[in-house]
């Protein structure tokens, strides 16, 4: 675990540390956190990173800068409208003949590089759901979808509703579920897990992979997708927006 934890952008620290204290109660709804430059001295960071790291949260509605006063906890519920509408109307693309293919789903122990996005032990039970994007009869992309076992007792009634509709969508319609915020990682290493996508995609001699995470009120990751798709692949869609 200490190797994650290294392995964790600062900026990421920052904002787990924040969500964490807000959770608990430490830092109640209206009160002031800490500084920019008291957080970066705290993790060892630069003024740049802690300001992304509280800019961004600000972003998603959680805290509140007053200019000259500082930064302040915003009620949970609370949803800044840039987030309101970013959250609201990402749908995956699947206009046309585009259709999504059940390639496997089972039970499986977190990999180390999910873990560590997940914040959880390496071994922690989670779905793994893998969704072929099609293009006719050809496979575009690989997603890899995974959800924690935590969240939903029996994922397997309401499966075929993940071929049609983005996670974000399916965990909105689960009881007791309500995720907040999405993030977009581009770039990603092509992880050892994500192999088998050179398998089912032609002309996958290299891949490109980008990762959508799903979050709830308190930044605690409920879904993690990688999208896998050939390196030499153009004008891949990664979300339609409804405006």
């Amino acid at each position: 675990m200490h190797s994650q934890e290294n392995a964790t952008p600062g900026y990421m620290k920052i904002q787990h540390y924040v969500s964490e204290k807000i959770r608990s109660g430490e830092y109640p709804v209206g009160g002031k956190i800490p500084s920019e430059t008291e957080l970066a001295e705290q993790f060892s960071v630069s003024r740049i990173t802690a300001n992304k790291a509280i800019k961004e949260m600000a972003l998603m509605g959680l805290l509140e800068r007053v200019r000259g006063r500082g930064t302040f906890v915003c009620a949970h519920p609370h949803l800044s409208t840039s987030a309101k509408a970013f959250a609201s109307a990402v749908k995956l693309d699947v206009t046309g003949s585009r259709h999504h293919q059940l390639l496997q789903f089972r039970v499986m122990g977190a990999y180390p590089e999910l873990a560590e996005r997940a914040k959880v032990e390496e071994g922690t039970p989670f779905y793994e759901i893998i969704l072929a994007n099609k293009d006719g009869e050809r496979n575009e992309s690989l997603d890899y979808t995974y959800i924690p076992c935590s969240l939903i007792d029996d994922i397997t009634p309401t499966l075929d509703y993940l071929r049609s509709h983005f996670v974000f969508d399916y965990l909105r319609i689960q009881p007791g579920l309500e995720p907040r915020f999405l993030k977009v990682f581009i770039n990603l290493p092509q992880y050892d897990f994500l192999q088998s996508a050179s398998r089912f995609v032609d002309g996958a001699d290299s891949m490109s992979v980008w990762c959508t995470d799903v979050y709830d009120a308190t930044m605690d990751l409920m879904a993690a997708t990688y999208t896998a798709y050939p390196g030499d692949a153009r004008d891949i869609p990664l979300f339609t927006f409804a405006l």
